[in-house]
């Protein structure tokens, strides 16, 4: 599959900006501001956001590096080592925050990084799962459960955007999209219904 990166029709400039308005941080970190910001503890959400900042950092060391082809990990095999590095990143922040007394109500969304990241290591190994509709689906499903079923209604839609622009721009095929989002949504579930 030959990926797009440039044209100059406006579908594909959509897709390349719905790709890069909605990186895989982005809406995990947004769902965990808002539920911080709901729960008025606003410092935990800053950190959150600030260690996002940091694995995109690290990306964007290894593109300027030539360690990584491009931003999006596009490469199969160039994708364990960040992931790798994003998973044990998110793992030590995690456990600072459960050490520095974090509340439970962030502690369970909070894993989800660590986890996440763990997962999306092993099913590299098998095949190339979309990151973008993963992220975005588990950000739905979190905002879903944890505030209104009512992000739903504007996150689905969302997520069918993120989805088709991924496969217009020969990111992914349909399937990968699909396991994308099964396992971004389907994690935060399990995640959330084990918590109780």
């Amino acid at each position: 599959m030959e990926k797009r990166t440039r044209s100059g029709n406006a579908p594909d400039r959509l897709a390349l900006w719905t790709g890069r308005l909605f990186a895989p941080p982005v809406l995990p970190v947004a769902a965990g501001c808002a539920l911080s910001w709901r729960a008025a503890l606003l410092a935990w959400g800053i950190t959150a956001a600030g260690c996002a900042a940091l694995g995109v950092t690290v990306i964007a060391l290894g593109v300027r590096r030539g360690w990584w082809s491009d931003w999006e990990l596009s490469r199969r095999a160039e994708r364990p080592v960040p992931l790798a590095c994003a998973t044990a990143g998110a793992l030590v922040v995690w456990l600072a925050c459960w050490w520095l007394g974090a509340p439970r109500e962030l502690l369970v969304p909070a894993s989800l990084a660590p986890l996440g990241g763990a997962a999306f290591l092993v099913c590299t190994r098998r095949g190339k799962v979309s990151l973008h509709t993963s992220a975005a689906a588990g950000g739905v499903a979190l905002l879903s459960f944890e505030m209104s079923g009512w992000c739903a209604v504007i996150g689905v839609p969302l997520l069918a955007l993120i989805g088709w622009s991924r496969v217009r721009l020969g990111a992914h095929t349909a399937p990968q999209v699909w396991a994308g989002c099964s396992l971004g949504a389907g994690l935060t579930a399990v995640v959330l219904w084990l918590a109780g």
